[in-house]
């Protein structure tokens, strides 16, 4: 995207030589973003160790849940 959409920055880093580490940091940034919206989904949803142990269809089917949205804000 960022050659079609942003061709004078892509050639620019392109020449300078920082375009390899940009694209490297790509997925480390989404990765490290995803998991702080995971983190507080559970934290506004009350998820605990615990329900491990007590509820864990309830926990399962939550954290699906948290994990689609997360994605969904990341990758849409």
């Amino acid at each position: 995207m960022l050659k079609e959409y942003k061709k004078a920055y892509y050639i620019i880093m392109l020449m300078n030589g920082t375009l390899n580490t940009h694209l490297k940091e790509i997925p480390e940034t989404t990765h490290t973003r995803i998991e702080q919206i995971i983190n507080e989904l559970k934290a506004k949803n009350n998820l605990t160790e615990d329900m491990k142990n007590t509820d864990m269809l309830y926990l399962v089917n939550t954290m699906n849940s948290i994990k689609n949205q997360a994605e969904e804000v990341i990758y849409i």
